[in-house]
């Protein structure tokens, strides 16, 4: 099991540092970046929930995604963990932790906010709770993350 985790850790690790050559706009030269580790023995995701593996046959799916200034994704939640990275911009994650994601229809409110910037280490992905993410920055969000699902699974359920 170990080499197990290893091999995915390594493979997502490989995809993250590939994928980091995104040109910023037309107009522009590459993204930089330096060497180093961006995520490094990450056992929780932002808010302290313990990472586990999805219990079905695995499967990793890998998203690059941009999104415009202004842009807000609906109420969803993901039912697992992915590994992220903000290559341009900030990506700010608004958090529901008191509903239930058994609760569709309930009025979701923002009890916690955070915010990823370019630069900063990739952080795992918060699975099952409710969340709307945004671009508050006067410039295009890049990121990419990374999830650790199972095969034939969604990846994201709406509101």
């Amino acid at each position: 099991m170990n080499k197990q985790i290893y091999n995915l850790t390594s493979l997502i690790l490989i995809f993250i540092l590939s994928a980091c050559t995104v040109n910023k706009d037309q107009n522009s030269n590459m993204v930089s970046f330096e060497n180093g580790d961006i995520m490094t023995g990450v056992t929780e995701d932002p808010l302290g929930t313990k990472f586990s593996y999805p219990t079905g046959e695995a499967s990793i799916t890998s998203q690059i995604k941009r999104w415009e200034s202004g842009f807000q994704s609906p109420w969803h939640y993901h039912p697992y963990t992915g590994v992220a990275y903000v290559v341009q911009g900030e990506l700010t994650v608004n958090y529901d932790t008191e509903t239930s994601i058994d609760d569709k229809d309930a009025e979701k409110k923002i009890i916690v906010t955070q915010t990823y910037k370019a630069g900063d280490k990739a952080f795992l992905g918060v699975a099952n709770m409710w969340h709307l993410s945004e671009n508050k920055g006067s410039k295009d969000l890049i990121f990419i993350v990374s999830w650790l699902g199972e095969k034939d699974k969604a990846l994201a359920v709406l509101e």
